[in-house]
């Protein structure tokens, strides 16, 4: 054991949320995040004991750092273990198509007046207020503090924050792992579409 580690088993795994607590031999169960698991390619799991380094995260709050299994997995197991582990699916170069197709056509709705200018300047406002959320749940997920429901980053995405939803999932890194959400987003994103081509359509503002 190096110096200043402790013992401590998992006892709580959040894989979807990248956090978990450890139950020390000793003392008060502690916080850790995935990125301070320095067992490249493998998740943590319920039960597997740990060592580690107490620290503060992010809130101020004792964590433990720098956590590592006791017994080192085999070379074979680390390949398995990356095999499975969850990849990232955000839909890539098409998920951006698609996005820029969305702007171009919006542009040229208002640019022709099918659209109101309010129904253009409302999609980059929920856009802005969607990113901002998932920053604070980002932000949340690695503190322990208070998660925003998936149901709210969903509802904003559909009522047209889905482009402001995309990028922050590409450049923070954040939903982007876990498949049911990535299906249940761009079911959202067609149903958005469906929906703005039916106003378009019907033009109930003109």
């Amino acid at each position: 054991m190096r110096d200043g580690e402790r013992l401590g088993k998992v006892t709580e795994w959040h894989d979807a949320r990248g956090y978990g607590f450890i139950q020390p031999v000793d003392g008060p169960k502690l916080f850790f995040h995935i990125r301070d698991y320095q067992q490249q390619g493998r998740r943590p799991e319920v039960g597997e004991w740990l060592r580690y380094t107490q620290g503060q995260g992010r809130d101020g709050q004792p964590a433990a750092k720098r956590v590592r299994r006791v017994v080192p997995p085999s070379a074979s197991a680390r390949q398995r273990a990356a095999a499975t582990a969850p990849q990232a699916w955000h839909g890539g170069w098409p998920g951006w198509c698609i996005l820029v197709a969305y702007g171009l056509v919006l542009a040229w709705l208002a640019w022709s007046h099918r659209v109101p200018d309010w129904g253009v300047i409302g999609v980059l406002a929920m856009s802005g207020v969607t990113w901002t959320a998932y920053a604070l749940d980002k932000r949340a997920a690695g503190s322990n503090a208070w998660r925003t429901p998936e149901q709210t980053l969903h509802l904003l995405e559909f009522l047209g924050g889905w482009p402001g939803a995309l990028i922050a999932q590409r450049s923070l890194r954040h939903k982007n792992r876990k498949r049911s959400y990535q299906i249940a987003f761009w079911s959202l994103v067609a149903t958005h579409c469906a929906v703005l081509a039916l106003l378009v359509y019907w033009r109930p503002w003109a």
